[in-house]
């Protein structure tokens, strides 16, 4: 068991560079800096859900007036769609 061992014995300890710590601390400190502004981040969630209700309001203002065509196109007994194959 001695001999497994006995290469451990001549490892020495290392010494770390100086100033080390500080570009570590340094590093870190740039990355929290380059964080989004929590206004312009509220800013944007908003606009993207107004976005997003403005986008809902459409679709449901088109499929509205696609069934008001519809019904026009049936009363008038003609196609409500261009399918000849249904």
């Amino acid at each position: 068991m001695k001999d497994f061992l006995k290469p451990l014995e001549s490892i020495k300890q290392v010494e770390a560079p100086l100033f080390l710590f500080t570009c570590i601390q340094q590093r870190i400190q740039n990355e929290l800096s380059n964080r989004v502004p929590m206004r312009t981040a509220y800013s944007m969630t908003a606009s993207f859900v107004i976005l997003l209700s403005i986008n809902v309001f459409v679709c449901m203002q088109n499929n509205k007036t696609k069934m008001e065509e519809t019904n026009i196109a049936e009363s008038f007994q003609l196609m409500p769609d261009n399918n000849l194959y249904k």
